[in-house]
């Protein structure tokens, strides 16, 4: 089977490369060459072409493939530009859209059926929504639209779940938001996503899909506690602040403590979204120990760069003297 990935050789796309080749499969890479520029050269069975879909490049993409896997498209002007090319050279094109391509998400649980947001309206999730529209236009029913909520696992970029297993190990004083049993939390690991990936194209699985986890429910507190027992010093203290004292003190919510989001934000049901029907075509679940681990271990070896998530030790300690002190 002949693969060509649209983008995408940092994350998500570098497990489904490495997954594909796994098994077996041809894979052509089609990129800018300036993420991850060493990712899988020499390597048999690679084609690598360098390449922006918002230019002329595009043109560059004459070959066929059996499949196109969409990783990087977030404008509307350059997917359509891709499904023009590639319509006539792939037999069917998997984009890989976002949770936040839905439009009400004050509630859950959101299903596939869910109203989107309007079309063209110049943001993430709308963006997100037009080029679905864009690839099923072309591809009627050789598409598979794959709705992720967070992903997470090693070589995630944005550290939003990183955090937590990495700052329980620090150990210490650990400023947590107090949160209720209903709150939960929702992600899926980069490596259970590329695997099911590569297994619906394998099956020819058409449609639309959410793809988050974990099977069962899981309580953000719940989370919380099972990453200190697993990587934490005896030393470490969770100190559960209330929601209200957070905001007070200016931390963000799911920036500086991912996961958490305020009832004031009516988001809710970002972390409430229902995978059934992917669970039904063969999504699993690993774990969420190794999940933890595998991050950890990650983070503490081979993670480089500023962080993008997580709130900063000196604010932790402002914060956490300011509530004990009453203020």
């Amino acid at each position: 089977m002949k693969i060509l990935l649209l983008g995408g050789t940092l994350f998500l796309g570098k497990h489904i490369a490495e997954q594909a080749l796994n098994k077996g499969m041809d894979i052509t890479l089609f990129n800018r060459g300036k993420t991850n520029p060493e990712f899988l050269n020499e390597v048999k069975g690679v084609t690598h072409i360098v390449g922006d879909r918002s230019t002329d490049d595009i043109e560059k993409l004459r070959d066929n493939w059996d499949v196109v896997i969409d990783l990087s498209g977030t404008d509307p002007n350059n997917v359509q530009r891709s499904v023009d090319q590639l319509k006539g050279r792939c037999n069917s094109y998997v984009f890989i859209s976002s949770i936040s391509a839905y439009k009400n998400v004050d509630k859950g649980p959101v299903f596939e059926t869910n109203a989107l947001h309007e079309l063209d309206k110049d943001n993430y999730g709308s963006n997100k929504a037009t080029c679905e529209v864009i690839v099923n236009n072309d591809f009627y029913d050789n598409s598979l639209i794959v709705r992720p909520g967070l992903i997470v696992g090693p070589d995630d970029p944005t550290d939003r779940f990183t955090y937590w297993p990495w700052r329980m190990k620090q150990g210490g004083r650990i400023l947590v938001p107090n949160i209720g049993q209903s709150k939960k939390v929702q992600f899926i690991d980069v490596r259970d996503l590329a695997s099911w990936i590569i297994e619906a194209i394998e099956q020819g699985v058409k449609g639309t899909f959410n793809a988050v986890g974990p099977k069962e429910a899981l309580g953000f507190r719940d989370f919380l506690l099972s990453c200190k027992k697993l990587v934490s010093p005896e030393s470490t203290e969770l100190c559960w602040a209330e929601e209200s004292v957070l905001q007070e003190n200016q931390v963000q919510p799911w920036v500086e403590l991912p996961f958490w989001l305020p009832d004031s934000l009516n988001m809710n049901g970002m972390l409430s979204v229902n995978s059934d029907k992917a669970i039904d075509a063969g999504l699993s679940f690993r774990p969420m120990k190794e999940t933890i681990m595998d991050t950890l271990e990650w983070s503490l070896h081979e993670r480089n760069g500023e962080w993008e998530a997580g709130l900063e030790r000196e604010k932790e300690f402002r914060v956490l003297e300011r509530i004990e002190s009453g203020k």
